[in-house]
Order: structure tokens, then C-alpha cells, then sequence
């Protein structure tokens, strides 16, 4: 038996530390043997021994410099060091290097590689690294880039306009340079990156300014995982002005997307701070103020960067506007503050003075938060200012709703949060000040026709947005009107078209011309990447569609995702009601149906309801172990019952105190989550255990 034979059986028999010993002892007798070198570094690398991998991969690299398994060891080290710019360039070194056959070891680095980029928010470099894994034909190990594809499309706080790749721009058919452009796209398609990146930048020296070109080097640079020069090359796309014009917004918009420290998106921020004499005058003057609002202890003591560091003393929500003083229900929709920037008040330390200090300030609000935390601290306190870190675009034009109580129900919580969303998101986002437009707003800029392609970028860029458009369509349709904008139009396709269809178009599509099978086909797309107008579309398309008895099942699919769609509990409930009345028609079944009712009950409040479903659903599937498993597992993460099943007596989580029940002391609410919920009954009254959920009162 030869020595690979001896150590791969040690290896497939689970000795893994001996075949290592027995690897050092055959490097040391043999100090040319690749093959020791290779399996070595496969299993360092299972071991998650990162050093020694560096120089198992070192030594390697000496013995053959252009060997790809050798060169992916020394990508996986520096991975590991969170070293992106070195992994990615030893990627593409072995990529040019493995010719067609890409061996296992290389796509299980690449997985690591997209893992490490998308947490760093390199999101198409990402990308590219993942779906090399992902169709791969043969390879067995995707199950990583499956998982981080499945996290970056379903992200609804992720732009759809990088949820893909831009495409590649065509060269002209008669373009005197295509045998050479050729060449290098082909490099490309075969994964040379650094070959045809060589190339690409040739012909970019006597072509500086040709799309096609501008567009094989976006791709080089989206594989080096270099933000930068993607961005550059994206701005350079967009000032092509033999493109289309939506074509260069859309190129424009990426650029500002594919960058994290990219600052066209973001509004400018501002910190502020003060030494005070005392914290407690300050502290009182403040609580006593109807345009701040005081945060809850626990949240304070968590509000340190270490451990040794003293948490603030107290903290608030500075208020746009008066907090409002209402006995029962909600207050007009104008009469509810937001919060434009978050107050600290630090007592005096042995090393320092008391201070304040004033969070997340955009310069759009500068000036009144200036006001409010003067008047709070006296005139003659100076106030410094300094820059902090950009406010991203999703953060800016999202209400904060401030933390005030009210006793109101969960479903009248839920219609003030849309109401407040469609009244005030359309303000927010055309009010912001934009680095793109130069420090302005889109409604400063709305009459500047030569800022229109980047007033056009900011429009789009909102668009794209699902934690934005899911709103509706009157958010953008006040912000079209505001910026001055026109919407895309309506995109009508034929059967043949929709696996062509970008993901960016999904929403405007007009299904009239499709088939079902077109439109379950695009709702399964739209579910895959969080197109929440689009999953409402088709679904209801279906829901409506008179389908024969073999695609029942497809209706009633329809019907679960458009209550997942749904923009509140109560369209939810509404939904699922007709679905089980489908169901049961059709003699389906119902048990996904009504676990997804147990959960809305509750988060309406409706605790007759709640009740209801789950006696119905133990009464159709008692016998069932998987779906009463899924009951208990779900009861469990409500905080309901306990793993062994017996009910909790603690307070039960929940959103808005019941109207007519009192909040418990200390809660607050807040329309999107937290809050005190009422106590729970007492399970011995009444006779025997009982399940207590709001609304139960």
C-alpha cells in the first residue's frame, strides 16, 4: 500500500491527528511531496488550524507557485484573518490557474470567501462567489453559498439592485476592435478574471469611454471584491451617453449602493456634546419637557461600548414635535412625535465632568435639535459639534415612531403605523439633504433639470427598496409628485419573457398576458427575493384564476404567501379566512393555514380568536406529531409555555396593551414591537391550567 493509500485511510477512518503526524513525518523524509502538502491543508482547514494552514499553504506555494490547490490554502488563511482584498486575489490566481475542472477544495473556499464578503457588506463580489459554488456541476458542498444566496435576495433592507449582477454591455457588431474584446470576455466566462482584466484595460487605453469596456471591467472589479473601482466604473457607465437614460440611472444608482463607506445615499450626521456643572438639573429639565421622551433603565444599561465603560445616567428621544397627552386610543395622526435624535446625560466620573450627548443628528433637523438641548442645559453651556458617521438611506426615510404610551389595540397600533408610513415616508425621503445632490433635497432640486438623472437615481434607488415600497403605492406616488418624477411605466410580457424579466421589473410587470403557470412561476421568483408588490400581485392573480383540479394546490399556495405579504394583521386574518373556506371546500388541508393564524391572533390581540384556532387545529391534527410539534415549538418562541408544555406565569410578550386593559408599570409602547402586554390570568382559576393571551381579560 502506498503512502497516499495509508494516510487517506486514516483519513476516511476519522484519524485525523495521526494522519497529520503521519503527513509531518513524510514532509520531513520527502520535502517535495505536493500531495502531503495538499491533503495537509484540507485538513488544517477542518481543524480551523488558520496558522498553521498559512504556512502549510507558504510552503506549498514555494514548491509550486502556480498549483490552484495551493494558492486556495493561502486564500482560506487569509480569510480567516479577514484579509478580503488578499483571499480574493488568491482566489483568482487559482481560479486562472484550474483551467476548466475546478477542484472541490477551490469552490469549498469560494463559499468561504462570499461568506466573509457579505458580511462585510461586499454584496456582488459576494455574489459571484457564491453562485461559482452554487453551479458548479457536481460539486456536493454548496449548501453555504445556497444559505448566504437565500439571505442576501430574501433581505427586504437589501436594494433589489444588488440582489444581481449588472449585465454585460454588448459591443458593437462592427467594431473594428471586437476580435480583441472577444477574446477577453471569453477569459472571462472562464473565470480568467486577472487574464482578461489585462486585456480589458488595453483596449481601454485607446477606447477610454466605451461602454462595452467600462462594463468587462465592472465585472474584473466585482470579482477582485474592489468597491472602489466598481463604483468608479459604475459613475463612468452613467455618464455614457449613448446609453439609454434609465440604463445610466440605474448604473448611477448601484454606484452608490455597492460601496458601504459611499456617502451619495446617506445623510450627513452630526454629534453633540456638552460638559454640564450637574446630570440632575439637566436630567430633570428634560423629563419635564414635552419634546423629549425618556428611554426605559434596561435599554440604558446596555448603551456601552465595554464592559469598564459607565452607561449613561438616562436617555431620550428628542421629539420632532410636543409629546401628546391621551387618555384612551391614539392621538390624530399629526399629533404623533417621532424621534429626530437620541439624548445621554452621564453623571461626573473620577476622570471626567458630567456631560450630554447627542446621537444621529441629520443636518436637516440640526438646527431644532440645537434648540431643544439648549433649552434643556441653559444658554450658557457651549455646545460642540463634530461629524459622525453618515445616516444610511432606509434609516433617514423611515418614521421613528417616539416611545409614548397610549392604550389603544393591536389593530388600531397597525392601522397609525400605515397611516403614519404613507403620510410621513414620502416627506422624509424627499426632505432628506442627499450627498448626490449636493447636500440637498430632492424637493430643493425638483426644478434643476441638470440635476435630473441624480434626482431620477434617488427616486429609483427608493423604489427598489422593499421595506419602502411594501408600504403601497401612495408612499411613491407622493414622492414622484414632490421630486417631480415619472414613474416607469407598466411592463407587459408574453409567456415566452419571464425568465428574462430582471428582478428590478418584477413589480411593474402586467400579468394580462400571462398564463398561470407564468404567474406562479413569477410569484415563486418574487418570494425568492423579497418582492413584496409583486408576491401580492401574482398571488392574487392566482387567487382569482378559475384553475382545474390538479392545480388547486397552486391556489391555495397563493393564498399562504399573500398573508405572509400581507401589510397587517388584520388583511392577514382576512386572507386566511378565505383560504380555509377554499380549503375545506376543496378538501385540502388546512394546518400551515391555521398555525399561521395562531400567531396573527396573537398579534392582533384577539384572544377569543387565538383561542379558536388552536382548538381547532389539535382537534383535526392531535394525531399529527409534526404539526403539533410546530404548535409547541411556536408557543414556546411567544414565551407562551414552557419546553414541557405547562403555561408561563410571567407577563406574556406582546405589542399594544388590550384597549381597556392598564399597561403594566414601566411598559411603553411602540407601534412596530415593544411594549408591556396585561398579565397573565392565573392558571389555577377557573379550574386547571389555562392558556392566557392578550385580549383574554
Amino acid at each position: 500500500m502506498s503512502e497516499l493509500d495509508r494516510v487517506m485511510k486514516m483519513v476516511e477512518g476519522g484519524q485525523v491527528v495521526p494522519a497529520l503526524d503521519r503527513l509531518s513525518t513524510i514532509l520531513s523524509e520527502h520535502p517535495d511531496a505536493a500531495w502531503a502538502l495538499a491533503i495537509r491543508g484540507r485538513l488544517l482547514l477542518d481543524l480551523r488550524e488558520y496558522d498553521s494552514l498559512a504556512e502549510n499553504a507558504d510552503r506549498f506555494i514555494r514548491l509550486q507557485p502556480s498549483n490552484p490547490l495551493a494558492l486556495t490554502q493561502r486564500a482560506a488563511a487569509q480569510v480567516f484573518r479577514g484579509d478580503v482584498k488578499s483571499a480574493t486575489d488568491s482566489m483568482l490566481e487559482a481560479l486562472t490557474e484550474s483551467g476548466r475542472d475546478v477542484d472541490a477544495f477551490v469552490l469549498d473556499v469560494s463559499s468561504a470567501v462570499a461568506f466573509l464578503l457579505g458580511r462585510q457588506g461586499v454584496f456582488l463580489t459576494a455574489r459571484v462567489y457564491a453562485s461559482l459554488a452554487m453551479m458548479a456541476q457536481g460539486y456536493e458542498g454548496s449548501q453555504m453559498s445556497g444559505s448566504l444566496l437565500r439571505q442576501l435576495n430574501s433581505s427586504p433592507t437589501l436594494n433589489q439592485l444588488v440582489k444581481s449582477i449588472p449585465q454585460p454591455i454588448q459591443r458593437p457588431d462592427d467594431a473594428d476592435w471586437g476580435e480583441r474584446y472577444d477574446e477577453a470576455a471569453t477569459l472571462l466566462r472562464s473565470n480568467k478574471v486577472l487574464l482578461a482584466e489585462a486585456k480589458f484595460q488595453s483596449l481601454r487605453r485607446t477606447l477610454p469611454d466605451e461602454p462595452a469596456i467600462l462594463s468587462g471591467l465592472l465585472t474584473c472589479a466585482i470579482w477582485r471584491g474592489d468597491v472602489a473601482a466598481q463604483s468608479d466604473f459604475l459613475k463612468k457607465l452613467s455618464a455614457c451617453e449613448s446609453l439609454d437614460f434609465e440604463e445610466r440611472v440605474q448604473f448611477r444608482a448601484v454606484s452608490c449602493l455597492v460601496n458601504p463607506d459611499d456617502k451619495d445615499l446617506a445623510a450627513e450626521c452630526f454629534r453633540l456634546d456638552a460638559d454640564i456643572e450637574s446630570a440632575e438639573p439637566v436630567e430633570m429639565a428634560m423629563i419635564a419637557d414635552s419634546r423629549f421622551a425618556p428611554l426605559p433603565a434596561e435599554m440604558l444599561a446596555q448603551m456601552r461600548e465595554s464592559e469598564d465603560d459607565v452607561p449613561p445616567r438616562a436617555g431620550f428621544q428628542v421629539l420632532d414635535r410636543d409629546r401628546p397627552e391621551v387618555a384612551e386610543g391614539l392621538p390624530p395622526i399629526d399629533q404623533i412625535p417621532e424621534a429626530i435624535a437620541m439624548a445621554f446625560v452621564y453623571g461626573k466620573q473620577t476622570d471626567r465632568s458630567a456631560r450630554v450627548e447627542i446621537h444621529d443628528v441629520t443636518s436637516s433637523v440640526l438646527d431644532d435639535v440645537r434648540a431643544q438641548i439648549q433649552k434643556a442645559i441653559g444658554d450658557s453651556v457651549q455646545l460642540n459639534q463634530k461629524p459622525s458617521d453618515p445616516l444610511p438611506f432606509l434609516a433617514v426615510v423611515q418614521p421613528q415612531v417616539a416611545m409614548v404610551r397610549f392604550k389603544a389595540s393591536a389593530v388600531e397600533a397597525d392601522a397609525m403605523q400605515e397611516e403614519l408610513t404613507n403620510t410621513r415616508m414620502p416627506l422624509a425621503i424627499a426632505n432628506a439633504k442627499w450627498g448626490i445632490l449636493g447636500n440637498a433635497s430632492l424637493v430643493d432640486t425638483a426644478d434643476d433639470d441638470s440635476k435630473l438623472l441624480e434626482r431620477t437615481v434617488v427616486v429609483r434607488v427608493a423604489e427598489q427598496y422593499d421595506a419602502i415600497i411594501s408600504k403601497g403605492d401612495e408612499v411613491l406616488g407622493e414622492v414622484y409628485r414632490l421630486a417631480k418624477i415619472e414613474p416607469l411605466p407598466t411592463l407587459t410580457i408574453g409567456d415566452d419573457e419571464i425568465e428574462s424579466v430582471a428582478n428590478t421589473d418584477l413589480n411593474r410587470i402586467d400579468s394580462s398576458q400571462l398564463n398561470e403557470e407564468s404567474c406562479l412561476y413569477l410569484l415563486q421568483r418574487a418570494q425568492q427575493i423579497s418582492s413584496t408588490p409583486a408576491i401580492r400581485h401574482f398571488a392574487k392573480r392566482l387567487i382569482e384564476a378559475d384553475l382545474p383540479e390538479d392545480q388547486k394546490m397552486a391556489k391555495l399556495l397563493a393564498y399562504s404567501t399573500l398573508v405572509n405579504a400581507s401589510g397587517n394583521a388584520k388583511d392577514a386574518i382576512a386572507t386566511i379566512n378565505e383560504a380555509k373556506a377554499f380549503a375545506e371546500a376543496n378538501e385540502l388541508p388546512t394546518a400551515n393555514l391555521l398555525l399561521s393564524e395562531v400567531s396573527l391572533r396573537l398579534q392582533a390581540g384577539d384572544g377569543e380568536g387565538f383561542q379558536k384556532a388552536i382548538e381547532t387545529l389539535t382537534q383535526r391534527y392531535g394525531n399529527e406529531p409534526e404539526v403539533m410539534a410546530q404548535l409547541q415549538q411556536m408557543l414556546i418562541s411567544m414565551g407562551l409555555i414552557r419546553p414541557d408544555g405547562s403555561p408561563r406565569r410571567g407577563p406574556a410578550p406582546g405589542g399594544v396593551a388590550p384597549a381597556g386593559a392598564e399597561p403594566a408599570a414601566g411598559g411603553i409602547w411602540t407601534p412596530d414591537g415593544g411594549g408591556a402586554a396585561a398579565p397573565p390570568a392565573d392558571p389555577a382559576a377557573g379550574g386547571g391550567s389555562k392558556l392566557w393571551v392578550p385580549g383574554m381579560d
